[in-house]
Order: C-alpha cells, then structure tokens, then sequence
C-alpha cells in the first residue's frame, strides 16, 4: 500500500490503472451532429420528390436524364446521412459521417458556383427571383454539412468515440441496417422508374424511314412583345403553327443561321424535338 506522499510498502503490487468507462455519456455536440445528418436526409429526399413529380409532369420527349442523375446522388446521400448518424449515436465511429459531409461540401459548394454564375447572368431578366431561391436552397444545403463537420472535429467527440467505439460496433446490427437504408433504396428505385416512364418519347418517321423525336404537336410561335418575336417572319411561323408544312420548311431556308425562327421552321412548328433542316414536309407531308 502507499501513503498520501505516493510512498509505497514492498511487496504490494501497484494499483491497476483505471479504464474509461464505456458508458460515458454521449457529448451533445455528437447528438446534435447526428440530428443535422437526419435532417440534411429528409431534406434530399424531399427534393427526390419534388423533382420526380416536377419531372413527370414534363409529358412526353422531356429530357429527364439529369432529374435521373440528381435523385439517384441524392438518394445515395440520404442513404449515407442516415447510416452515419446511426453509427456516430451508436458509438460506432464519425468516419463515414465525415467523409460524407466533405462530399456534400464539395457537391453543394459546385452546385453553389454555378447557381451563382447563373444569377449573375440572368440578373435582370424574367426568373432572377427563382435563381435566388434556388441559391438560397443551394446554400442551406453547404451550411448543414459544414456545421456537421465543425461538430464532429472536437475534442470531446473523438474522446468519446475513443472509448465507446468497439462496444458500438458491436451495437449497430445489420437488420438495422438494412431497415434504415431499404425505403432509401425504394424511392430511388421508383424515382428512377417513373422518370423513366415519363421520357418514353414517341418518335415520327419521314419518308425515307429516318426518326425524329417528339409529340408532334406544334408550339406557338414567338409571340408580340417578346424578345424572339420578328414581324418580318411572324406571319410564315403563324402558317407552319397551323400546319403548313412547305411554309415551316421556306421559313428555315429563308432566315438568318441561328434566328428563333430558323429553329422554329426546322422543328416543324415545335412538332419535334431537332431539326430537320427543311425536311418538314418529307416528315408530315405538306399539311398536318
């Protein structure tokens, strides 16, 4: 045994160090890093369903390819939110949170570039006031990483995480896993599906078996007042709206290279999706 001065008798073994207790408590600063990766889950999920409704609603020949690409990431990222913040309350480690979070800095940080770039473009045009929601929207997106990883860098995480880690490993069961992840994985699946559904675009043949895609329903042409509108060919356009074919296909030949309404012409009145460079006529036959 030993006195108060840390004099020790012989013969007796010194005391054994004393472990860190597992059942520490968890720092709030943990909880609250968790709670932001739930929240930044159900946030990219409700922006899943925002984009497949608003995507399927396009109607036939709409472009969804990139509506596809943003619900698969950002399902992807949801997945990864949930599953790190399990782990982290778990005890289970912060190393999948972080790397999430620095991927989600790294998107929404490009993301914000180029929202930005685009703002500044369109400052003074019709839709600024839809850019500058999407630019807020864009930049609550980088704060809530950002904060999580401010969170998850101090001391009093990694301590904690130092001494609970193995018992949570063994805490986080793969059932639990999997019942976290599986609705994840479904609306990514029926995202994707209807998105898929809804781009089933119709394609029309011309004469000689070549095909061109779209509905085959003319767009009006560029009204007055606006800036596209040409008094010169508005006329010609009001024709090949109402289906004169041999019209829409004089209007390409006979305007100016990359005028709206040379455009105009060569998709037919809007009927298709790309141009047929004058072969309007070969496509519909001379009225629609």
């Amino acid at each position: 045994m030993s006195d108060r001065h840390g004099w020790q008798a012989p013969g007796w073994p010194a005391p054994a160090p004393t472990a860190p207790s597992a059942d520490r408590p968890r720092p709030r600063t943990a909880t609250a890093a968790a709670v932001l990766a739930f929240v930044q889950a159900t946030v990219h999920l409700m922006l899943v369903l925002v984009v497949t409704v608003d995507a399927a609603g396009l109607g036939p020949g709409a472009d969804v390819g990139v509506p596809v690409l943003f619900c698969i990431c950002a399902c992807s990222l949801a997945g990864l939110d949930l599953l790190g913040g399990l782990l982290l309350l778990r005890g289970a480690g912060r190393t999948l949170l972080l790397t999430t979070s620095w991927t989600e800095i790294g998107v929404f940080g490009l993301v914000f570039a180029y929202a930005l770039a685009t703002l500044a473009t369109t400052r003074n045009r019709t839709g600024s006031a839809a850019d500058l929601l999407v630019l807020g929207a864009v930049v609550v997106l980088l704060a809530m990483p950002a904060a999580r990883l401010a969170l998850l860098t101090r001391s009093d995480v990694r301590s904690w995480l130092a001494v609970r880690q193995d018992a949570g490993r063994e805490a986080v069961r793969p059932a639990v896993a999997v019942a976290l992840l599986a609705p994840v994985a479904a609306l990514a699946a029926v995202a994707t599906v209807l998105l898929a559904l809804a781009s089933d675009t119709p394609v029309i043949y011309d004469s000689s078996g070549t095909g061109y895609s779209g509905t085959g329903e003319p767009v009006p042409p560029p009204a007055p007042g606006s800036g596209d509108y040409d008094v010169q060919w508005a006329e010609r356009a009001g024709d090949c709206y109402s289906g004169d074919m041999a019209t829409c296909d004089d209007l390409y030949r006979q305007t100016p290279v990359d005028d709206p309404y040379e455009t105009y012409g060569s998709t037919c009145g809007g009927r298709l999706d790309e141009g047929t460079y004058g072969r309007c006529v070969d496509v519909f036959g001379p009225t629609d």
